[in-house]
């Protein structure tokens, strides 16, 4: 038996749209496949915990989709054998561009069906965990702000957030620890703790990033004024950003961050509010992707 978790609003609509072309694809090979889809009081987290003794699990969503999914197979844990099928629908999709699966959803399948899987990385973060990046400052704002606008505007949605976001921006107060050391006290813009190399609908904010290599490659953007974030996320879309002297790169094992006041992270796209400190560490190998 394998289980689809599906997000039916994914790629406004999208994920829905595919379940009759997974169902008839698993059965025209001669396996059962039960379908589930998230909904407001049942999210992919939850399914993905109760799909740990199936087969396989099929994630029909976006990244924020899938990251609920590997959060619930981790559950805690730091690895987690039963493989995973993603097929993305979303709006985003940036995991995906990290990774070398298949271009549509049968071909996704059939590397499910014939056990071809490859072991990737994950980021405990607090109690969860997520599998592209985790990021705190301006550019959850810009995720937050998009969300509404993603059924009118799909993928530009984030550049409309962008911009807003941007006019409204105050840097953040700080406090950074790598590997148990303090890093930095201070004001930043963002900081992007990255598995993956893209988020943000396409850009590629960590290209050195490699998802199955045990580190984290931590993106740390120091105070920039309003004009000059105006200025990097042009910069990042045609990927000449990586130069700048406000931005530093460091690969590392654990990420510890504190703030004064509660602060939003988000994870693959998904926003929380927590308070406290914010806890990040590298899961080497743990999620066994179809590829």
């Amino acid at each position: 038996m394998y289980h689809c978790i599906v997000n039916p609003a994914a790629g406004r609509g999208k994920g829905r749209k595919l379940i009759p072309v997974i169902e008839s694809f698993m059965k025209a090979h001669g396996k059962e496949v039960k379908t589930s889809e998230t909904s407001q009081d049942i999210n992919a987290n939850y399914l993905a915990k109760n799909a740990l003794n199936s087969q396989g699990i099929i994630c029909l969503g976006g990244d924020g989709t899938l990251q609920e999914v590997v959060s619930g197979m981790l559950n805690g844990q730091d690895k987690c054998n039963t493989p995973l099928c993603v097929i993305p629908c979303g709006s985003g999709n940036d995991w995906q561009r990290s990774v070398n699966i298949g271009k549509t959803p049968e071909a996704c399948l059939q590397a499910l069906l014939n056990g071809k899987t490859r072991a990737i990385d994950a980021i405990r973060a607090n109690d969860s965990a997520n599998i592209n990046i985790a990021n705190i400052g301006l550019d959850v704002e810009i995720v937050k702000r998009a969300q509404p606008l993603k059924k009118i505007f799909g993928t530009k949605s984030y550049t409309i957030s962008a911009l807003i976001s941007i006019v409204l921006h105050k840097n953040k107060p700080l406090t950074i620890h790598i590997d148990g050391e303090e890093y930095s006290n201070g004001n930043f813009t963002l900081v992007a703790i990255c598995n993956g190399q893209y988020y943000g609908g396409n850009m590629r904010i960590a290209p050195s990033a490699v998802i199955d290599d045990g580190k984290i490659t931590l993106c740390v953007i120091s105070a920039l004024s309003r004009l000059q974030c105006l200025t990097l996320f042009p910069l990042v879309l045609l990927q000449q950003h990586t130069n700048l002297k406000a931005i530093k790169y460091i690969d590392c094992k654990k990420v510890t961050i504190a703030a004064k006041n509660q602060q939003s992270l988000s994870l693959d796209g998904n926003v929380y509010e927590l308070e406290g400190a914010l806890n990040f560490e590298i899961l080497p190998k743990a999620i066994q992707i179809s590829e």
